[in-house]
């Protein structure tokens, strides 16, 4: 039966021999952390996030690539601090990059939300000519107060009780928008369901429905 070889004893602590040191146990000693898999796809997915903030049209997958990136970075660094893994300073970038890629994207939202006007900006009601065009539909057998738009600009108009969906028109060209549409009853008496809907383009893009409330978001551009 083969064993560990083992080396001479180091020097006495305190007049008491310390114990022999194994190959195994010095191999370990020795070993190196091995790459940090988690740091790497994470920055990976960080600098993905970063760029597709800045594309037309898909910059709304940057969320989920930032958003998978921080995690992974984040427990990248927290194997590295264990040791378990090396490359914290991988980590380390991985993680500002993420938050970097989430803060851009936050701010492009607000940015064309709130600041964007004239060609770039959501227009209510629709204008003629523009690229794309916008649907709000609510249906209430009830009624319903509705309000409709974006976050900084919203309209208020009365949804008559009706089988029939009631309809708000917008229009844009250019730019991301968080269009909001909220439908509350305004017959508490009535056993009302809501159902809400925007359709960008004809394509619908957010549903909802509801007893006495519905909201329907959505995020384009």
């Amino acid at each position: 039966m083969m064993t560990d070889p083992q080396y001479p004893q180091a020097a006495a602590r305190h007049g008491r021999p310390a114990p022999p040191v194994t190959a195994t146990e010095r191999r370990r000693a020795n070993a190196k952390p091995g790459r940090n898999i988690l740091a790497i796809v994470g920055l990976l997915l960080a600098v993905a996030a970063l760029v597709v903030t800045f594309v037309p049209d898909v910059e709304f997958v940057a969320w989920p690539l930032g958003g998978l990136g921080l995690v992974l970075a984040v427990a990248g660094l927290v194997q590295a601090k264990k040791g378990a893994m090396g490359d914290r300073g991988l980590a380390l970038t991985a993680t500002a990059v993420s938050v970097a890629a989430l803060l851009t994207t936050a701010g492009m939202l607000l940015y064309s939300t709130f600041f964007s006007g004239g060609e770039s900006g959501l227009h209510l009601p629709a204008v003629a000519g523009d690229k794309h065009a916008v649907t709000f539909q609510v249906t209430s057998a009830g009624g319903a107060t509705v309000r409709y738009g974006s976050l900084n600009d919203q309209r208020t108009e009365n949804a008559p009780a009706s089988t029939d969906a009631w309809q708000g028109q917008a229009s844009y060209n250019n730019g991301s928008y968080l269009l909001t549409l909220t439908a509350d009853t305004r017959n508490a008496d009535v056993t009302n369901e809501i159902k809400c809907a925007i359709l960008v383009d004809g394509k619908k893009v957010a549903e909802n429905t509801g007893t006495t409330i519905a909201l329907c978001t959505a995020n384009v551009g």
